[in-house]
């Protein structure tokens, strides 16, 4: 599990109505790679022998809502990032200068928890699980 933080990173989702730019009020993100790993040992083996199977991953996202933005507003928001969208992430925990890395991550959402705290501030946090391969690059 990795967990980014930072001023400069880049977190879009790319979905059926569009693209939202997650980036500007960013608190974190979290990549979690996954392996199922499968027992393959026989008979009167001394040692088991495993070999890797399907890999996964899961990825969340915190932050906080602005609804003044452009196409920020909250309706706009949950339309975007409810349950059962599916869409892609492009991640990028440095930012978008070259040579940095960059993640292209096909996902389905999980749906948009908001949880409004102090000051009228209003946190938001979704899930993704993987739904395809990730592409690793660079900007």
């Amino acid at each position: 599990m990795a967990e980014f933080y930072g001023a400069n990173l880049e977190f879009l989702w790319v979905g059926t109505a569009g693209t939202l730019n997650c980036s500007e009020f960013q608190r974190g993100v979290t990549f979690s790679p996954t392996v199922q790993i499968d027992d393959n040992t026989t008979g009167a083996a001394g040692y088991r022998t495993k070999s890797v199977g399907i890999k996964n991953f899961t990825l969340s996202y915190k932050g906080l809502a602005q609804t003044s933005a452009t196409a920020g507003s909250a309706t706009y928001i949950e339309n975007t990032l409810r349950a059962g969208e599916v869409g892609t992430v492009i991640f990028g925990p440095e930012g978008t200068a070259a040579g940095q890395r960059k993640y292209t991550l096909p996902v389905i959402s999980q749906g948009l928890q908001q949880n409004l705290v102090y000051d009228s501030l209003t946190e938001l946090n979704v899930s993704f699980d993987g739904n395809g391969t990730v592409t690793y690059g660079g900007y």
